[in-house]
């Protein structure tokens, strides 16, 4: 029992971890990431092979969008919050818990748009052959992901 409430507690980690980082760091080519400074763009960075001019516009790039971005990640992180407290209350309130999910859902979505207006710009400063790299990484990411996702649910039916 306790090797399973630490698998799902580790999933829900894992799913926190991807759906609350921050839309700057995320912009990056529309993946989801750690912040722009930290290790995720360092990584990155390399594998694409960026100039310093490069590296320079991405970073211009994101700077120039933080005014939009970073409202949209702080009514986020306010609106889970308020969720998260509706979910863990000792009634349950479905139209509220509906509601407040409801905003949190259109939050995200012009979230998305963001990262794809962003995405287009750092776009015109990658070559061809870095955008195609870049999509290879993500996709790997992804397919470590769905590993990840695999094992703990497998973990959490064997111990059941």
């Amino acid at each position: 029992m306790r090797i399973a409430i630490k698998s799902l507690s580790a999933v829900a980690a894992a799913i926190t971890v991807l759906s609350l980082a921050p839309v700057n760091a995320r912009a990056f080519m529309g993946g989801e990431g750690q912040a722009q400074g930290g290790l995720h763009y360092k990584k990155i960075a390399s594998a694409l092979g960026l100039s310093a001019q490069q590296k320079h516009d991405i970073k211009e790039i994101l700077k120039k969008n933080r005014p939009q971005t970073q409202p949209l990640m702080k009514q986020l992180i306010t609106e889970r919050r308020a969720l998260r407290s509706l979910i863990q209350n000792e009634t349950i309130d479905e139209p509220a818990i509906r509601a407040q999910s409801a905003k949190v859902a259109a939050i995200e979505s012009d979230m998305a748009v963001e990262r794809a207006r962003v995405t287009q710009e750092i776009r015109t400063v990658l070559t061809p052959e870095q955008v195609q790299k870049y999509l290879d990484i993500q996709a790997k990411r992804d397919r470590k992901l769905d590993k990840f996702l695999l094992r703990a649910s497998k973990r959490i039916d064997r111990n059941n």
